[in-house]
Order: structure tokens, then sequence, then C-alpha cells
């Protein structure tokens, strides 16, 4: 009789296989680092605040033409797993500037911290303006 003819897409379970998958999980800590750069932490912490709420994006303009909008933005410094954040942020008008500042703080350090490892020893944040929101929460003009 004659052996069915071996198909070579077909795997054939060896002994040596389970040993190689074991050891290349033992190599995953081994093979490299992972870099982030500061570039990635700006934008992590730039959309972190923008979704805190109380924020608000603001029209940019330039000689009365419209540039689009702007939320958030943060300047990154830091050295090896510690970063220093500016932010400079446009909060809702009004609304408690201490507890948004505060909320805004809480928010960018857990996001930063989670997705990037880094740790946040320094967080300033400026806030860049106060605007009234569009729409039907925004509150009326009061006239005497």
């Amino acid at each position: 009789m004659s052996e069915p003819a071996s198909d070579a897409t077909t795997p054939v379970p060896t002994a040596t296989g389970a040993a190689t998958a074991a050891a290349s999980e033992d190599e995953a800590g081994e093979r490299g680092t992972l870099a982030i750069s500061f570039s990635v932490v700006r934008r992590i912490a730039e959309h972190a605040a923008d979704t805190t709420e109380g924020t608000v994006r603001t029209e940019r303009r330039l000689v009365g033409v419209g540039l689009g909008e702007a939320g958030a933005t943060a300047k990154v410094s830091g050295y090896g797993d510690q970063v220093d954040l500016r932010l400079e942020v446009p909060l809702a008008y009004p609304a408690p500037i201490a507890l948004t500042v505060d909320a805004v703080r809480g928010n960018v350090r857990e996001r930063v911290q989670t997705l990037t490892g880094y740790a946040v020893r320094a967080l300033d944040v400026t806030v860049s303006a106060l605007a009234v929101p569009a729409g039907p929460a925004a509150p009326t003009r009061r006239t005497e």
C-alpha cells in the first residue's frame, strides 16, 4: 500500500513545537522596548483635557477669517519616565473654574499615566478663555 501524499500546507505536530512556543513566551520581555514620543503624550493630554466636562472648543479667527476650532493645547517636557505638562484650556462660562480645572488635572494625569506609562511629575493648567457655549444650554443675558 502506498502512503497518502503529504500536503505542504498541513502542519505536522511535533514535540519541539510546544517547546518553541514556551521559549518565545519567555523571550517576550527581552525583545526590546517601546518608546512613546512626547508628541504622542501631547495629543493624549490635549484629548483628555478636551473631553473633560466644562471645557469648550473656541473658534479661531485671523483678521475676521474663521480658521476652525481650537481646544486645549499642551506642551510636554521631561526626562526618563517622568513628564511635565503645561496646558492651556478654554472653559465654559459661567462655570466653577476651580472645580473644572481640578477635573481637567485629574483626567489628564490619569489618561497620560494609563496610556503611556509616564509618571506626570508636574501639571500646570492655564485658563486660556472663558467662552459661552452655543446652543440651547447657553445662558441668556440679563437686562434690567
